[in-house]
């Protein structure tokens, strides 16, 4: 059925992009002069956009009138140059010819339509013993491919490839096995070479249960193809799309076109790692949502869109920190307003707000609806499989591109992957990886010092905030200081654009960190380099917001609020927003 529909869907855009053709072959849409242009674009949009945003405050303080209507229409214009610039405006010639990311849907493809055959250590092994009985032994038994029980690569000839092909078998009925290894044979014929070999050296498929059951369902409705997978891309455009209307939606056109904005020109969550990819925005769609919509105060949904954000990656739960601390404070008032004989006195759950527990609720309907049922469709094991290979082994393997504190804690000058890949070992990188490691474990009491210091300057913050969805934007430092992500997940950081609503002056800070990332990616040759200052730059985004939002700290704020008494104010009384 979807496959028939791909074909209605793809076919006439197939035949326009090919009578177009003659349009994407001119010089300046070639992938270097194109590729150059794009850059110039992403860190010009970023700084006319704060600049513009810099510019409009000075005029109303001047007394100088900008008509809505054109303020409103610069924004648009923007949405849609930022928007088209994530994508490099779908040119074939900088982007994958068929749009949609071979490498990507190798891996989150197969390892969903196939997850209780392969569970999360089998994809590369099974893959092997595939094209071994499609005839392609001889070439198989020279090749590496990593072994994902420990993370390193090997060669084929030292995993039980050739030795015991049956680890793998067993777990596929006849007609499954037969399956995996025609979707098998498609990615060979399309990938074929040194591109299909190292898609094997990658780290595997991660995702949690929970995206799994999500992505077998999509997967399971037509084998590999050109048509299916173009359909099964299009789903994250999508998604995309709704995260600028969400923010759109709850926060205006000014805060909706800022985010664009922040997020089609930052570079490390670019187009290149999980662009024509398959489901690897959801998680995204759905940490948006949850901010829009407790913003637009429909705190259920906002609880429900969370934890399901968090189940699929993970990570999202430590969004639920600024939730956490503002819910606590108001316990904390509660208890002292019952202890002095008033408070509402209705018991245990009278301790939350009525928005609290609907907060909760959704958090709560969420974990008993989603995780049984992942549980069936992928297994009483599923859960356990994926806390040993992706949280043990595979979270804890050191990546090129990670980005956290911990990346800036290990990053030393003679670690560097310049100075420590190997080429003569099976896996160039064991050196550096074990060097980083190291140096993280001695590093430990300087990390969970700084976590600390983060999460009382993010408690100091929110101590009188009542907004929940302030409370999750200003928990994105906490997220960066607690995890080490690979880039691609630091779109995240788009929540914080929403910042500019409450405080105006960080909308130009949002956009020059945007600008600053597209620099810096530019700035560097060794991809360890370049990661390692991206995470600088967002530590450094992420004081500012801290700063930006917070009053500064002194003993008579701190005792005025204990005392539940006006803090004292100081500097000029807040601007007051203009109309959207």
């Amino acid at each position: 059925m979807l496959t028939s529909i791909a074909a209605l869907v793809v076919a006439p855009v197939a035949a326009l992009l090919g009578a177009a053709g003659f349009f994407w072959e001119s010089p300046v849409f070639a992938n270097d002069t194109w590729t150059r242009l794009m850059n110039g674009l992403r860190i010009g949009l970023t700084l006319a956009g704060a600049l513009l945003l810099i510019y409009e405050v000075r005029a109303r303080r001047v007394g100088e009138s900008i008509p809505l209507r054109t303020r409103k229409r610069v924004a648009i214009v923007l949405t849609v140059l930022s928007f088209g610039a994530y994508f490099d405006f779908f040119n074939p010639n900088t982007r994958y010819p068929e749009y949609y990311h071979r490498h990507e849907f190798y891996h989150y493809y197969l390892g969903s339509k196939y997850s209780q055959e392969l569970s999360y250590t089998r994809l590369y092994e099974c893959t092997a013993i595939a094209e071994i009985e499609l005839g392609r032994g001889a070439e198989v038994r020279k090749r590496e491919i990593r072994d994902l029980r420990v993370n390193l690569i090997k060669p084929v000839s030292d995993t039980f490839v050739v030795t015991d092909p049956s680890q793998c078998k067993k777990h596929f009925a006849g007609a499954k096995w037969e399956a995996f290894k025609k979707d098998v044979d498609w990615f060979y014929s399309t990938a074929r070479g040194s591109y299909w070999e190292n898609m094997m050296k990658d780290h595997g498929y991660n995702p949690p249960p929970v995206w799994t059951m999500t992505g077998k369902l999509f997967a399971s409705f037509g084998v590999a193809g050109d048509g299916f997978f173009k359909l099964l891309s299009g789903i994250d455009i999508l998604f995309h799309l709704g995260v600028v209307l969400l923010m759109y939606w709850a926060f205006g056109w000014r805060v909706g076109a800022l985010a664009t904005v922040f997020w089609g020109c930052n570079a490390p969550a670019n187009f290149y790692w999980t662009g024509g990819a398959f489901l690897r925005q959801d998680w995204f769609f759905l940490l948006v949502a949850s901010l829009a919509l407790a913003r637009k105060r429909r705190f259920f949904s906002a609880g429900f869109a969370l934890t399901w954000s968090a189940l699929l990656r993970v990570f999202p739960m430590i969004f639920f920190a600024g939730w956490a601390i503002m819910i606590v404070f108001h316990i904390f008032k509660e208890l002292r307003e019952r202890r002095a004989g008033g408070g509402n006195g209705q018991g245990l759950m009278g301790l939350f707000h009525p928005d609290h527990r609907k907060l909760l609720a959704g958090c709560i309907i969420a974990c008993s609806t989603l995780i049984p049922a992942s549980v069936v469709v992928t297994g009483g094991d599923s859960y356990k499989e994926f806390v040993s290979h992706t949280l043990k082994t595979h979270n804890n393997t050191p990546l090129t591109n990670h980005m956290g504190l911990e990346t800036m804690l290990v990053h030393t000058w003679d670690g560097r992957m310049r100075f420590t890949r190997d080429d003569n070992l099976d896996d160039p990188f064991q050196g550096w990886k074990q060097g980083r490691i190291d140096r993280h474990k001695k590093s430990k009491p300087v990390h969970l010092a700084i976590v600390g210091l983060l999460f009382l300057w993010t408690a100091w913050a929110l101590r009188r905030t009542r907004a929940l969805w302030i409370g999750q934007a200003l928990a994105a430092p906490l997220v960066m200081s607690m995890t080490n992500l690979t880039c691609y997940y630091y779109s995240m950081f788009i929540l914080c654009a929403a910042l500019a609503k409450a405080r105006r002056p960080l909308g130009p800070v949002v956009l020059v960190a945007s600008g600053a990332s597209q620099i810096l990616l530019l700035s560097y040759y060794w991809v360890d380099d370049k990661f390692t200052a991206q995470a600088w730059l967002f530590a450094v985004f992420s004081l500012v917001l801290l700063a930006g939002y917070s009053r500064p700290f002194s003993m008579a704020r701190l005792k005025a609020w204990w005392s539940g008494k006006p803090e004292p104010k100081s500097g000029a009384p807040a601007e007051p927003l203009p109309a959207e």
